[in-house]
């Protein structure tokens, strides 16, 4: 094709050359007088002059006949803008009726704005989501998931129809789809939050735990959340993965590999208290007493919590009740007056019938509970109600003590900090889940006190009066309680000693 073009080419400037040079060869000369001017020209010179013009009057003429042609189109083209100007305004005025729930109002809007901006090649993608919110608010979720399924075959609007999509599987409680176009999502978007935290929760209920850290992962590395957060993240989800090993219902982890994500969970965040929990629980099932009591010891210089205590609790194996106190004793030296320190000295002694230390212990951990948080815990008021039973022998203050404790705050406990929803997993994780069981939040769940109640009558009395003879306190003010407290029971972990000498905190997590 190249060589024919050169050819005419040639071919052209061959005919050209050949007129040039026969009207040069040809005699003769063209003259020109005009007022007093006398102007002689060559046939060449006036046949090139006669090009131009004549170049100069055929670009005149073409350019008035193609304005005169494109004034329909231009006119077309200015209806067309002020009809898209009109429908993209409707358009605006859809989704706001569609936010406030105006669901006639919405779908009158979206079939206005899908005729105004309708084309030849189809409509805007983004008509298609004020239709598909127009169904949803009338119920007709067959025509929303129509809509929703041509958004998510649009780039453009991929994100949208995916996410309409994911909230109709999981309202038909079909987690399984949920959990697939959230994964499309996340792979679409890293930076979308609801598709993370849809995969992340859908991932771990389904016991795929390795995905959930691949898309927690892609997260951190996309920057859709902070390095920080999601490594507190991935600990929570380690730990979790762990727990399964723990709990009858749970996936099937093995005690190898749940105690291999403890490990890494400890590693990511040391202080927080599920995680050790965990690890410790494994390391029972493995025989590693001594080890796990370490673990405890570890953090409990600078970070005790009372799931680590109650657990610390139980780690000795045959012990009588004085000997559990002394090793209680010994871990008090570490933070000896920690609320925590107090709480399970005082139920060591009480069980070896040590009056005056679990007194002693009670009522500062009262005190100090009266200072924090305006009154002493229910599990307080019916330490001091054993006390009052079992060492004076005084039913009727006993008694007060356990009105006290009806109408005391209660205690601590897992509180999703989301909806205020108590955990309800079972005391293998010391109650934590990665999961809020209520609003299906992550990572939701923080040791914390919640609403606020009064004490009154005897209680309020016996309440006010703390410890040591000191001056009752004003107690006619709100005190701050948990609407969801637990009093956790224990198990003794089975499990032969561990003849293996303990180790250090390396050593212990890696």
């Amino acid at each position: 094709m190249t060589f024919f073009r050169v050819l005419w080419f040639v071919i052209k400037l061959a005919i050209l050359v050949t007129v040039a040079v026969y009207l040069a060869n040809q005699p003769g000369n063209l003259s020109l007088v005009w007022f007093g001017y006398r102007i002689d020209l060559h046939p060449i010179a006036l046949s090139l002059l006669g090009v131009l013009v004549c170049l100069v009057l055929l670009y005149a003429v073409g350019r008035i006949v193609a304005r005169i042609i494109a004034v329909p189109g231009d006119i077309g083209a200015m209806r067309g803008a002020a009809r898209e100007a009109k429908g993209y305004q409707i358009l605006t005025r859809g989704l706001a009726a569609a936010a406030a729930g105006d669901a006639r109002e919405a779908k009158r809007l979206s079939l206005q704005a899908r005729k105004l901006l309708a084309k030849r090649d189809g409509e805007p993608p983004i008509t298609r989501l004020l239709a598909a919110q127009a169904a949803q608010l009338e119920g007709d979720d067959v025509a929303a998931h129509a809509h929703f399924k041509a958004l998510a075959e649009t780039p453009e609007t991929a994100i949208l129809g995916l996410r309409g999509l994911a909230h109709a599987a999981m309202k038909e409680g079909n987690e399984t789809e949920a959990r697939r176009l959230a994964e499309r999502a996340l792979a679409a978007n890293p930076h979308a939050q609801w598709a993370a935290e849809t995969a992340l929760r859908l991932q771990a209920k389904a016991g795929r735990f390795d995905s959930a850290d691949e898309s927690l992962k892609a997260l951190v590395r996309a920057g859709a959340i902070d390095a920080k957060i999601g490594q507190r993240r991935r600990a929570a989800l380690l730990t979790e993965k762990a727990r399964q090993a723990l709990i009858p219902d749970g996936t099937d982890v093995s005690v190898d590999v749940a105690m291999s994500a403890a490990r890494e969970a400890v590693k990511l965040a040391g202080d927080f208290a599920p995680a050790r929990y965990v690890l410790v629980r494994l390391m029972l099932r493995q025989g590693k007493r001594k080890e796990a009591m370490r673990l405890v010891e570890q953090i409990w210089d600078d970070h005790p919590h009372e799931i680590l205590g109650e657990l610390y609790l139980t780690l000795g194996e045959n012990e009588k009740p004085l000997e559990r106190t002394q090793r209680l004793e010994r871990l008090q030296k570490q933070n000896p007056d920690h609320v925590e320190s107090h709480r399970i000295l005082a139920e060591a002694d009480i069980a070896a019938e040590l009056w005056g230390e679990a007194r002693r212990h009670v009522d500062r951990l009262a005190a100090i509970e009266t200072e924090q948080l305006g009154g002493p815990a229910r599990a307080t008021c019916r330490a001091l109600a054993v006390l009052e039973e079992r060492e004076r022998h005084d039913p009727v203050t006993a008694h007060h003590w356990l009105d006290a404790a009806s109408a005391a705050r209660p205690d601590a406990a897992w509180i999703c900090r989301q909806c205020g929803h108590r955990g309800e997993a079972g005391p293998e994780s010391g109650h934590w889940q990665l999961v809020c069981p209520q609003c299906q939040a992550i990572d939701s769940l923080e040791w914390r006190h919640g609403a606020a109640a009064r004490l009154g009558g005897a209680a309020l009395s016996l309440a006010a009066k703390p410890a040591g003879g000191a001056e009752p306190v004003d107690r006619t003010r709100e005190i701050t309680i948990l609407t969801a407290g637990s009093d956790a029971g224990r198990k003794t972990e089975a499990g032969a000693n561990s003849d293996a000498a303990s180790v250090d905190a390396a050593r212990l997590i890696n």
